[in-house]
């Protein structure tokens, strides 16, 4: 959003210009004329203002392609029955944006239904080279008997620790559970 001197924006300032048409030639072109009178600058500057003002991320200035004229983005005919076809227009603009949104997302739709159904056969390719791969004789690993006999003695132990404390764990637990089983004495009831 570009901010002029006055404080006001573009899109305040050109938002209801009436239809203009624009010419090659910078001289003949009504629109070019229309922004240099408002903006009381020189031409380059309203070229400049013109280009920023009708991209399609702004569009402060939209093209009516049915007049071929420049006209405001919020612009609409003084009589009631050339708003209606303004409106009319517009809708119909918007239904084929629809339209086309619709097939492209139907192709895209397409594409990727093709792309699932060709996935299973590459997958299968791939187990196919992976087999084929796995065929290949394997070195046999190098196994140190004494360190494994250490292994299998420390997890013995390990194993033999942790059942220790489990033991262990229970037998403080019961103890504490039957403390609480012991028969209180009769708690004499309120007077």
């Amino acid at each position: 959003m570009s901010y002029l001197d006055n404080g006001s924006t573009l899109r305040s300032m050109f938002r209801l210009m009436p239809p203009q048409r624009h010419d090659a030639d910078p001289d003949k072109s009504e629109v070019l004329a229309y922004i240099r009178g408002n903006l009381a600058c020189e031409l380059g500057r309203a070229i400049r203002a013109f280009n920023s003002m009708r991209t399609k991320k702004s569009q402060v200035l939209v093209y009516d392609m049915v007049h071929r004229q420049w006209r405001g983005c919020d612009w609409v005919p003084p009589q009631d029955e050339d708003r209606v076809a303004l409106l009319l227009r517009t809708i119909n603009e918007l239904k084929r944006d629809v339209a086309y949104l619709k097939t492209s997302v139907k192709k895209h739709e397409r594409l990727l239904g093709q792309l699932e159904r060709k996935r299973p056969a590459s997958k299968r390719r791939e187990e196919e080279e992976d087999e084929e791969v796995d065929d290949s004789p394997r070195p046999e690993p190098v196994v140190d008997e004494a360190l494994m006999e250490t292994a299998r003695k420390a997890s013995a132990e390990e194993v033999e620790a942790r059942q220790r404390s489990d033991q262990e764990w229970f037998r403080s637990m019961s103890a504490a559970l039957d403390e609480l089983d012991k028969a209180s004495p009769a708690s004499v009831p309120p007077q």
